[in-house]
């Protein structure tokens, strides 16, 4: 065994939370072999009562640990029964290096002792490639110099998916019974589940009555069978719709009903039934579209009527109205406006054209599609996230950019843009995406970035909808399934398991 000149200090962490019932307690020791590579931050699971909670120790990596180890999970409310332990070695770069595995039984308001020995692990898939943990349709095979496990991901029976919505770090989705579901980072309560530790498979939110949901940076928002409007999580910018800094909020926000709602990184926009638009939350880029760069933490109308489909992002927001017009305003640092003449606009610009029928903003590009099923994309092209195999370029800010659309080939039915990669569904229902590729966000099987649409494929699968994320992408199939891939740091491909998916994984159903 290796022992590394840094000693981890106990812990006490709250996966779960606070109740006024006995707290019980999970003590993990954990050692490491001489095989695992410098190891920086661990990653513990825990499922009591089959309910998965996680945490990641230290949350911001600056050192290597120390081993052997001990930390104390506190799991308030007198928890017993049945726990499964798993321990991830996470190296500089987040990467999982090592694993291992324990499990007990917990006496009511006691104390369980789990001890850990850390062994490298080397993943196999029918790629030959080196993919990290659970690669592989419905869940994968991991090897370490133990032994092999099969990851216990395997899809449970439950309605279809409907919907699904992906954040920076976390992701949900509606089923067909009006039944929401969230998985991914909790941090800011942006599951809208109790404390704030990450959940690696969904987790039901609410059983009935959910129309829709659209994830945000940290936050997230639905809106009822009924046309009302529930936000949760960060609200450090008023981007929840109430003027609060609760820690972990859930608010009810005035007004509507309403048809659609966008919550960006740290503001929102929706449009009510009669199709006015309303923002809220940061100013700083103008991106409300109010005319000014005065944050507001209640819903702000935006000048204009027959609004149909809003999307907001970091700097920029964009939306279409019924008579095929899209109008994008906020930041224009990469040309995401499409218009080469201004900086920051504060009120809505029309982008040239009257047949746009849906459009999407990610971090510094906007795509946008027309009635003839055409895609067209603009703004920043760091990583080739507009789609037209056109070199990328590399400046982002001081107008670097493309700021006239640029055609990307095919006949598309829906659209959506990560942070620096898009995806799409053709009319044939085959899926498409393109762009950064660096956490594997493309489903090609490869962490290399494409400036032209490149094939995500599943046997036997068509597509209905996709969700790309900041460095992760969901999709809907035909039949309910929802599968994901790309970055899974936290939990937001809903696998049941870490590590990065170069490929759909299903999501646990």
């Amino acid at each position: 065994m290796r022992f590394h000149p840094v000693l981890l200090a106990t812990a006490a962490l709250a996966l779960l939370s606070c109740r006024p019932d006995k707290d019980s307690y999970v003590v993990v020791h954990s050692d490491v072999n001489c095989d695992v590579p410098r190891v920086f931050q661990l990653r513990v699971t825990i499922t009591n009562n089959g309910v998965a909670d996680q945490k990641i120790l230290p949350e911001t990596a600056s050192a290597e640990l120390g081993f052997p180890s001990s930390i104390v999970l506190a799991l308030p409310g007198s928890r017993t029964g049945s726990v499964d332990l798993i321990v991830e070695a996470l190296d500089d770069n987040r990467r999982i290096v090592g694993r291992g595995t324990a499990s007990g039984t917990l006496a009511p308001g006691g104390r369980i002792d789990l001890y850990v020995q850390l062994t490298a692990i080397t993943i196999t898939t029918g790629l030959g490639t080196g993919i990290q943990l659970g690669q592989g349709v419905d869940g994968g095979v991991v090897q370490d110099s133990a032994a092999s496990v099969k990851l216990d991901v395997s899809p449970t029976m439950g309605a279809p998916f409907a919907q699904v919505a992906a954040g920076a770090h976390s992701t949900c989705a509606t089923r067909v019974d009006t039944s929401l579901w969230c998985w991914g980072s909790n941090t800011y309560g942006q599951l809208r589940l109790s404390g704030t530790s990450n959940r690696l498979i969904p987790s039901l939110v609410s059983a009935t009555s959910w129309a829709t949901v659209a994830c945000g940076q940290t936050d997230a928002c639905g809106i009822r069978t009924d046309g009302t409007l529930s936000c949760w999580g960060n609200n450090g910018s008023g981007q929840l719709g109430v003027a609060t800094a609760a820690a972990e909020p859930r608010t009810e926000v005035p007004g509507g009903p309403w048809q659609g709602i966008a919550p960006g990184s740290y503001q929102s926009c929706g449009i009510w039934g009669d199709g006015t638009l309303w923002c809220w939350g940061d100013n700083t880029n103008g991106q409300l579209g109010t005319g000014n760069t005065v944050a507001t933490s209640v819903p702000t109308q935006v000048v204009g009527t027959g609004w149909s489909q809003v999307s907001t992002s970091y700097y920029h927001t964009c939306a279409t109205k019924l008579d095929g017009t899209v109008w994008c305003w906020g930041l224009n640092a990469n040309l995401e406006l499409a218009d080469a003449s201004v900086g920051l606009r504060m009120v809505p610009g029309q982008v040239g054209g009257s047949d746009w029928t849906q459009v999407v903003t990610g971090l510094y590009h906007t795509c946008a599609t027309k009635q003839d099923k055409s895609l067209w994309c603009w703004g920043g092209n760091t990583a080739g996230q507009l789609g037209n195999s056109s070199a990328p370029i590399l400046a982002q800010g001081s107008q670097g950019g493309i700021s006239i659309p640029l055609q990307v080939a095919g006949a598309w039915n829906s659209i959506s843009a990560g942070m620096a990669h898009t995806c799409g569904i053709l009319s044939d229902l085959s899926l498409w995406c393109w762009g950064d590729n660096s956490s594997g966000q493309l489903g090609d099987g490869s962490e290399i970035s494409s400036s032209a649409p490149v094939a995500v494929v599943v046997s036997g699968q068509a597509w209905t909808s996709v969700a790309a994320g900041s460095a992760h992408t969901c999709a809907l199939a035909t039949d309910g399934t929802l599968w994901c891939w790309g970055d899974n740091s936290d939990g937001q491909l809903g696998t049941g398991s870490g590590g990065l998916q170069l490929i759909p994984t299903r999501v646990v159903q």
